[in-house]
């Protein structure tokens, strides 16, 4: 049941993100906000570490492109328009500010409400800090004040026995929220969107009945997804590379869909999977190479091949398009089924060593 349709999202959450504000869940959040059915509270504290983490991102990301070209410096020279638009000087300060944009973007769809700490009484922060009380526990972490700041500020605006969802993966801050009844966390907005559609309407048990009905061969799908992506070895193991660039997925853990949005014709659903696949990376035998000391190098004579099971979990988006006959469900069509993180290829690390890691 939905308990209250104020939100804040905490920056946590933007983070694990990828400070990407169009992804699937924030995307269908701003859909709801801009009609007012869900309200977006934030806080001063968040606004600017979300702003400091877009600038870090953009820093790190340009040094790397610089790193880039100093290596890359004898393709600058080819007479290539793609390859020379690789050099071309990008102008930093518009990068900040292009990327510091999205964000207001967002917040100016989400027609966000903005609350400052003006109202918040630091003695109740500094009692909870000193009697080692959540958000700051036995370690009494000094890093945890920004939070206990965008807590009390929510509480601030709060009427008595009204209530905010809180989105945060931050186990701090769900141990403050389990103590205090006018703050219910929830782990990802995914869940928030559910609730919201579940609360709101009568198709989203269908749906979810569908899913339950075909897991076999949404999981199936997911499977080939993974199986048909690209593969490639970043370990220290100079040259290795994985057997074909593919990998077998051998487990599959269970669907649990979360409905995000939904209409009378279509809906769009995301769920976090468990996988358990194997791969076959196969490199320079350097184990059995020879060190010549005036190269400074070893030098190997055969290859030799290391097999890996490796356990991650992975966000999958699938939109279904249907027709709502008779109160049911009908013509179901499986569209668009994406799988967040793995576009530009499944990063693996396999040494050649690997039973001594």
């Amino acid at each position: 049941m939905l308990e209250t349709r104020k939100v804040f999202i905490d920056t946590e959450y933007f983070v694990k993100a990828g400070l990407h504000f169009d992804n699937p869940a924030l995307k269908s959040f701003r859909k709801y906000c801009e009609s007012s059915d869900l309200s977006h509270i934030s806080t001063s504290v968040v606004d600017k570490e979300v702003q400091s983490k877009i600038q870090l991102s953009v820093k790190e990301a340009l040094s790397s492109l610089k790193n880039f070209k100093r290596k890359a410096r004898i393709l600058s020279e080819l007479d290539d328009d793609q390859i020379k638009a690789l050099f071309a000087e990008i102008p930093e300060k518009d990068i900040y500010k292009k990327s510091n944009d999205v964000f207001h973007e967002f917040k100016l769809g989400c027609k966000t409400e903005l609350v400052d700490a003006s109202r918040v009484n630091a003695e109740d922060i500094l009692s909870l800090y000193f009697d080692k009380k959540p958000p700051f526990g036995e370690g009494k972490k000094k890093a945890e004040f920004p939070d206990a700041l965008s807590l009390f500020s929510l509480k601030s605006i709060l009427e008595i026995n009204e209530k905010i969802y809180v989105i945060s993966g931050d186990g701090d801050l769900k141990s403050f929220c389990d103590t205090d009844p006018q703050l219910i966390l929830l782990e990802s907005l995914d869940k928030l969107l559910d609730l919201y559609s579940q609360h709101t309407n009568k198709l989203t048990d269908q749906v979810k009945q569908y899913f339950k009905n075909n897991e076999d061969q949404i999981k199936e799908k997911v499977k080939e997804y993974l199986e048909d992506c690209d593969v490639y070895n970043s370990s220290t193991w100079e040259d290795a590379e994985v057997d074909d660039d593919t990998l077998s997925v051998i487990n599959l853990g269970d669907v649990v869909p979360s409905v995000i949005f939904i209409s009378d014709e279509e809906s769009q659903i995301t769920f976090d999977i468990d996988v358990e696949f194997e791969v076959t990376v196969t490199g320079p035998d350097y184990n059995n190479g020879i060190y010549d000391r005036e190269d400074g190098r070893i030098y190997t004579f055969d290859t030799t091949s290391q097999t890996k099971t490796i356990s991650t979990t992975y966000t999958v988006e699938i939109w279904l398009n249907y027709e709502f006959i008779d109160a049911t469900l009908e013509n179901v069509e499986e569209d668009a089924l994406h799988i967040s993180g793995v576009s530009g290829g499944i990063e693996v690390e396999v040494e050649e060593n690997e039973n001594e890691f």
